[in-house]
Order: C-alpha cells, then sequence, then structure tokens
C-alpha cells in the first residue's frame, strides 16, 4: 500500500476515533495508533532518537573556511558530526508543490545557541520576582510589591487588580509559583516580543504567482500565455516605464500599481479559502494531526501517490515506514523529528564569533543533487534550485552587531581610567542618559557598571532581540523574483538589461518561446531577528532595505538610488570620463571600479 493510501486511512480513523488512543486490531494484524497526544506525555523514541543521531552537524567555521582560503560563498558542507547543540536547532516541513522538504536549522545569537539569549532573561525574570530571596520567586511577591519593578518590566496588569482576578490570570497551573514556562509567557508577551523562536507560512498565492504574474501580464502583449521571442526582447524597454519616479529603478510598488496588480490581488483573496500551511513546526511543539493531515491533503490527488510523484516524496516514505508493512502508523509519521533531515541550514545572528555570518547551508540531502548545482549566494541569503522550484532563504536582523559595537564604544569612551567598570563619577555631563539608568543596570549593585552588565540591560529593555522569527510564503510574482537578483525588491538598470537572458533561461524545449508550465515554483523563507512580533506577518514584504550608500565621496553622491553603481544617466560628467572610470566596459561604474580609481 502507498504512503497516499496509509495517510488517508490514518486521517479518517482519527476524525472517526476522535481521542482514541489505540484501535482494536482484529487478531494476527497491527493496530494503528491514533494521534493523541498529551502535555504529560514522557519524550518520545522519536525525540530520544534525535537528540543521539550521528549524523548532525555543526554549522561551518569561519576558521575552517579562512583555512581553506574559501569564504562564506563557496565553504562546503564540513564533515557531519555529533552535538548536543539541542538549544540551536529546530525542525520543520515545508511543504513545496512537489514533496516536504525536511528541513533542520540551526541557529545562534552572538555565536551561542539562539535560545540561550531568551533564557537569559527568563533567568532575570526569575530573579526580579524573587524579592526576599529565598529562591522562590511567587506571584503575591510580585502582586504586593510596591516599586512595581517586575510588574513595569514585563508589561504585567498589578494596579487596580484584584489579587484573586491577577493570580487567576497569569498564574495559570495555580501553584503560586512563578514557574520556568510561567517565566517564559511572560517574557514572550513583554513588548510583543514573542517566543524565542515562531514559524509562520502561507501559500497564498501558489496557484496565482505564475498565471497572475504582473511581469508576465505586463510582457504579454498578445495576451497568448507565451512570451515570444520579440516580448522578450523589449522586456527591459515595457518594465522601465513602469519607473514613475525616473530613478533608473523599478520598485514593486510601482508595477504593483496595475490591472494585473487588481487582478493577483482579486485572485488571491479567492483562494484565500483553500490556503494550504507553506511550513509546520516539528519536535516538542509539533501539531501532529496537523501534519499528517496536511501531507495526505496537499500530495494526494487519489487514494493513490501519483506514478509521476517526486523521487523527494517517494524517498520520504519509504523512510518513513519503518518496519515496511504497508502501514504509515503515528509513532511512524513522528519519526520526522529522527530520520535525516533534506536541508540542514546555518542562521548566525548578530556577532558570528567563529561562526560565518548570515545563512549558509550546511549540508544537503545527496537525492536534492550536486551542491554546485543547488545553491547561489545572494547578498543577503541563499537560493536553491530543487528541480522546476526556487527557494530563496534570507536573513533580517533588525539588530546585528551594530547596536553592540556602539554600546563598547560608548563604554571604552567613557572608561577613561581603563579599569574595565564604569562608575557615576565616570559619567558626569557627558551620558546622563547612562546616569540615569546606572542604578538599574548595575545588576549586582555594588556600584560598578560593567560592560556585560550594560549589554545584558539593552538585551531586557528589547526582548525581541531574542526571538526569531521564520515566515515561508509562496513568492507572490515568480518573475519579478527571479528578475530580482539581489532581492531587494527592486529591478535595477543592470537587472533590467538582463531581462531577456535571465528569462530564456526558462526555456526548456528551445522554442525561444516562455510558456506557463515553464515557469518554475518560488518560495521565500524569511528568518527575522529584531522586531516585535507583531510586526511579522506572513504578508509582509520580506525585502532588506537599500544599502547605505558606500564608497568614495563622489560615488556616494551619484549613487541616489543606492544601488551600488552608476549608470552613464546617473553620471554628470562626458561620455569619455564615464569609460575611463568603468574599467570592465559592461556600462556601470560599480563601487569596486570607483575605490580602485582612487588607488
Amino acid at each position: 500500500m502507498s504512503l497516499a493510501r496509509l495517510l488517508v486511512c490514518l486521517t479518517l480513523l482519527f476524525m472517526v476515533a476522535g481521542c482514541t488512543r489505540r484501535s482494536a486490531a482484529p487478531p494476527g494484524q497491527k493496530a494503528t495508533i491514533q494521534p493523541v497526544v498529551t502535555p504529560e506525555a514522557p519524550p518520545h523514541p522519536a525525540e530520544l532518537a534525535q537528540d543521539a543521531a550521528a549524523s548532525v552537524a555543526p554549522p561551518v567555521s569561519r576558521k575552517t573556511a579562512e583555512a581553506s582560503g574559501k569564504t562564506a560563498a563557496d565553504t562546503p558542507a564540513e564533515t557531519p558530526a555529533k552535538t548536543d547543540d539541542a538549544l540551536g536547532r529546530e525542525r520543520f516541513l515545508l511543504f513545496l508543490p512537489a514533496a516536504p522538504l525536511l528541513v533542520e536549522l540551526r541557529m545562534t545569537i552572538d555565536g551561542q545557541p539562539f535560545a540561550d539569549a531568551r533564557e537569559q532573561l527568563v533567568d532575570d525574570a526569575l530573579k526580579l520576582a524573587d524579592h526576599d530571596g529565598d529562591g522562590r520567586a511567587t506571584w503575591e511577591e510580585i502582586y504586593s510589591d510596591p516599586k512595581r519593578a517586575f510588574a513595569a518590566r514585563f508589561d504585567v496588569q498589578t494596579r487596580n487588580v484584584l489579587r484573586k482576578e491577577f493570580l487567576k490570570t497569569y498564574d495559570t497551573n495555580q501553584n503560586g509559583l512563578l514557574d520556568r514556562d510561567e517565566a517564559r509567557r511572560i517574557v514572550s508577551r513583554a513588548k510583543s516580543a514573542g517566543d524565542a523562536f515562531s514559524l509562520a507560512g502561507t501559500t497564498e498565492y501558489r496557484h496565482a504567482n505564475r498565471r497572475q504574474s504582473i511581469v508576465r501580464v505586463m510582457l504579454d502583449a498578445n495576451g497568448d500565455d507565451l512570451l515570444d521571442a520579440a516580448e522578450l526582447a523589449g522586456a527591459p524597454v515595457r518594465l522601465r516605464v513602469r519607473d514613475a519616479n525616473n530613478d533608473h529603478l523599478v520598485s514593486w510598488d510601482e508595477l504593483d500599481d496595475s490591472l494585473a496588480g487588481d487582478r493577483q490581488a482579486m485572485s488571491a483573496r479567492q483562494d484565500a479559502y483553500f490556503n494550504q500551511p507553506a511550513a509546520l513546526r516539528l519536535g516538542p511543539r509539533a501539531s501532529w494531526d496537523g501534519i499528517i493531515y496536511a501531507l495526505a491533503e496537499i500530495y494526494l490527488s487519489s487514494d493513490e501517490i501519483p506514478d509521476d510523484a517526486s523521487p523527494l516524496l517517494k524517498s520520504l516514505a519509504d523512510r518513513l515506514d519503518a518496519d515496511h508493512d504497508g502501514h504509515l502508523s503515528y509513532d511512524e509519521a513522528r519519526m520526522l523529528d529522527a530520520v535525516e533531515p533534506h536541508l540542514v541550514l546555518a542562521a548566525n545572528f548578530g556577532r558570528s564569533g567563529d561562526l560565518l555570518s548570515g545563512v549558509s547551508l550546511v549540508r544537503a540531502a545527496e537525492i536534492l543533487g550536486p551542491e554546485s548545482d543547488l545553491v547561489s549566494h545572494l547578498p543577503n541569503g541563499l537560493l536553491l534550485r530543487l528541480a522546476d522550484y526556487r527557494l530563496q532563504i534570507l536573513m533580517d536582523d533588525r539588530q546585528g552587531a551594530d547596536v553592540k559595537t556602539a554600546a563598547e564604544a560608548q563604554f571604552e569612551m567613557l572608561d577613561k581610567d581603563k579599569n574595565s567598570y564604569l562608575e557615576k563619577t565616570d559619567l558626569g555631563d557627558s551620558s546622563p542618559e547612562l546616569a540615569r539608568i546606572f542604578d538599574e543596570a548595575d545588576a549586582d549593585a555594588d556600584g560598578k557598571l560593567y560592560l556585560h552588565e550594560l549589554l545584558a540591560y539593552q538585551r531586557r529593555q528589547q526582548p525581541q532581540t531574542t526571538a526569531i522569527q521564520a515566515v515561508a510564503q509562496d513568492d507572490q510574482d515568480v518573475l519579478f523574483a527571479l528578475l530580482d537578483a539581489n532581492h531587494d525588491d527592486r529591478l535595477t538598470k543592470r537587472e533590467l538589461q538582463a531581462a531577456r537572458e535571465v528569462l530564456l533561461a526558462l526555456d526548456a524545449d528551445g522554442d525561444e518561446r516562455i510558456s506557463l508550465a515553464e515557469l518554475p515554483g518560488s518560495m521565500t523563507l524569511w528568518l527575522g531577528r529584531g522586531m516585535p512580533s507583531d510586526m511579522s506577518q506572513p504578508r509582509r514584504r520580506t525585502a532588506a532595505p537599500p544599502p547605505l550608500p558606500a564608497g568614495p565621496d563622489w560615488f556616494v553622491f551619484m549613487d541616489e538610488n543606492r544601488d551600488q553603481e552608476i549608470s552613464l544617466d546617473e553620471f554628470p560628467g562626458t561620455a569619455e570620463k564615464f569609460r575611463a572610470l568603468d574599467l570592465n566596459g559592461d556600462g556601470f561604474i560599480s563601487l569596486s571600479e570607483a575605490h580602485r580609481t582612487m588607488d
């Protein structure tokens, strides 16, 4: 029996049996285990297998890359090695059209497992709630605190709230103690910080991003659903017409202000009712009923897996049916927690230390193909080519390392005697803001403010910097995503000039025409940190803001649109002078060429 039939049977059994844990089995037959999960359940064998799996590999280190003479963009994955770094790992399924993709994501913040930063805030909360220092943080101490220190920091309402109602609201297990799980929830609610890791996703545009592609509709002048040779040749001009502000860039907003955009939005709204998940989380917090239902709903057209099902889907079925009995039990489905993932990614936020900054590929399953054909590097992430599908993995670190660097610079400037700590007398009038928060930041109240105390104080004031949010979504317009090589939501003049060649690369049958069937699917997995959780809705645009101008003063002055290069249209001098600066003769003065002219 195929995996498809097994999943359908399992779903139907669950719907009928409801909360039944195990169905009765006729003599000589295997019972089907029903999906019932209770919070008090002991660790599942699949979870233990995951912790013991020897196939887990650490992120590629910066030292390894430098020793080999390679950069983050061309460093291959290291040999897998065992690690117990469970706080830094999350697993989830990406629901691509052809098959689910099993992903393991390893994350760090300032070189440490990402959950460590949040747990430090939880420790702070427990300590702040223990006023009498007896080692027991209680809700009564929080409620009766006249200074409201805990309440003010974590947005807990104590004023004008009856004690009984207060305890009913916050003491979820009614034991009088601020338990660690309760402290985690309080920290996650403070300033809309969100959980230490959260995953969201939507397939809202899955059925619209090809036929209703705004770019495709604009280029298809005769409306025959084909982009012919003439339409491809005219692509740069037709797109450039949308440059409303004449800044030599075509932004998504300029394109979206069109009839095609209206039709796409309407189509997406009509499909919203049928929206399927783009990603679901695995591990202890997984909704296994939802995962099993999604597998059956998305990948079955009948009670059998189609004969043309992707090798990826077939191989996953074989790996989950451990006893090869033709049945997929609930326990076997949960082995998604333990089997080898298709992708292992590393995402290092802030200061990465010896690890490579940004997003890097640690390992890819052999079934996905050679790594040289699979991955390309973008300025803020990766592009993976999976058969006829494009998966972009982008990082948006709103906190980054700049805030920490600024704090260190301020600390060093104020520490005039270089004794590695500050006293109030060191501040004088030079930093009234630091003087104001001195006592609160001085955690041990010894009258000395160390750098680590200052950084910890800043972290407490911005709990969202300890939260990583992952959002998976089908790209709204597959062709725009394809043309936007650096994924900044703008088509530069260079990208417009390359439009014909980029689109022709989709011509699988060589007839110099692009049909709907030749357009790839496209999804973006966005990884963000440093913004409140209520600002990271799945439908948000995932582009990073334009980079700040860089380079010699004359280059920065001319680069008004911040695309890090200057075209002849932007250059105020003569064409002869432009050609002298355009060292490779490609029609643009790049930032590297600007630096070379200054040597």
